[in-house]
């Protein structure tokens, strides 16, 4: 992979305005005196919309949204909860729940015209934790035990857990379309739980010794490096970075969307003079990480290291992530296939 450092607006945010349509969230609450709309499209607390009462004493507000996901919250005389009437809700990291919304047309919806891949949850007995962890595995449709299939290790953000790819990212529902339409091949998402850490120690250990080896007696899939891949979001875009970085026989790529970058770790670079893996970089502009990835890419131009970035409209959101996840499988597909052609031209 060629050199690059792109960091571009274009006319995402333009087209995501244009295709903004309207939205009425509503709440019953009779007894309530004070209710606020808080989520990602208020910046959660900082813009809050208030909420009027109607004389059906149900409170609403409409926001234009644009495409993609929104995760949101009411609050109510102080209290914050998730919209009682939504079963689209997961775990908010802060021992509460959020609910979350999908706008306009795209690979985040369910359909039904499409086969349907299966996922499996298993609390997994970590001898490096000394506990059990949730790991959550995809299993794309048609899938057959010992066949050859090409593994994503997707990780998750800070205070979250297996669950957040699969619950609130709706990750299967992607891979469904994607792979119906043959816009992408199957391939195996292991989703593993942290304990709340980074992906390193411990959860290193956990990763890439106890899993792999259960992967392979499990379902007859061995992480091969030519088509094993390593992707995630801020906590879990360190580790899509670092993780490739210090264990190159295991993943050939990584993929960090608006990951944590502090700069302990990019000091640590000064050593590296190639790294092992391709690897692809995003983060919105707005993005509380930005900086940090800023300073990544400097360091690594510094080092004239091969690499990929670019910058987006967009901020640390599920918004911002939705809108981008196409872009990612897409991604480690194409390396996953690119593999598999120099695996067949090797023979």
């Amino acid at each position: 992979m060629a050199a690059a450092c792109c960091i571009a607006v274009g006319n995402l945010g333009l087209a995501r305005l244009a295709a903004a349509e309207p939205h009425t969230f509503e709440l019953n609450a009779p007894d309530a005196r004070h209710v606020y709309l808080a989520g990602e499209m208020t910046a959660w607390d900082t813009g809050k919309l208030p909420m009027l009462r109607g004389g059906d004493a149900k409170w609403r507000v409409t926001v234009n949204l644009g495409p993609g996901q929104w995760l949101y919250k009411f609050v109510v005389d102080g209290r914050w909860m998730a919209d009682p009437a939504s079963p689209d809700r997961d775990a908010d990291g802060q021992g509460g729940e959020h609910s979350f919304l999908f706008v306009g047309p795209g690979d985040w919806n369910e359909s039904p015209a499409v086969p349907k891949g299966h996922v499996e949850t298993l609390m997994f007995d970590s001898k490096a934790w000394g506990k059990r962890l949730k790991v959550n595995v995809y299993l794309p449709p048609g899938f057959a035990s010992g066949r050859r299939y090409p593994v994503l290790w997707l990780l998750h953000g800070g205070r979250m857990d297996a669950d957040q790819w699969l619950k609130t990212g709706k990750v299967n529902r992607y891979m469904d379309n994607l792979i119906g339409r043959g816009a992408i091949h199957p391939f195996v998402i292991v989703m593993p739980s942290s304990a709340d850490v980074p992906f390193t120690g411990r959860n290193e250990r956990f990763i890439t010794r106890e899993l792999p080896d259960w992967l392979a007696r499990t379902y007859g899939v061995e992480t091969v490096r030519a088509v094993s891949a390593v992707a995630g979001m801020s906590m879990g875009g360190f580790g899509a970075f670092d993780l490739p970085l210090r264990h190159p026989d295991l993943y050939g790529f990584g993929f960090a969307v608006s990951g944590y970058f502090n700069d302990a770790f990019i000091e640590g670079l000064a050593h590296v003079s190639k790294l092992p893996m391709q690897v692809r970089l995003l983060c919105g502009q707005d993005d509380e990480l930005v900086e940090g990835n800023r300073r990544l890419v400097r360091a690594l131009q510094e080092r004239r290291l091969d690499f990929y970035y670019r910058e987006d409209p967009g901020a640390h959101t599920w918004q911002f992530w939705s809108n981008h996840m196409v872009e990612m499988l897409t991604a480690v597909d194409g390396f996953f296939m690119a593999g598999h052609a120099d695996a067949a031209a090797a023979k």
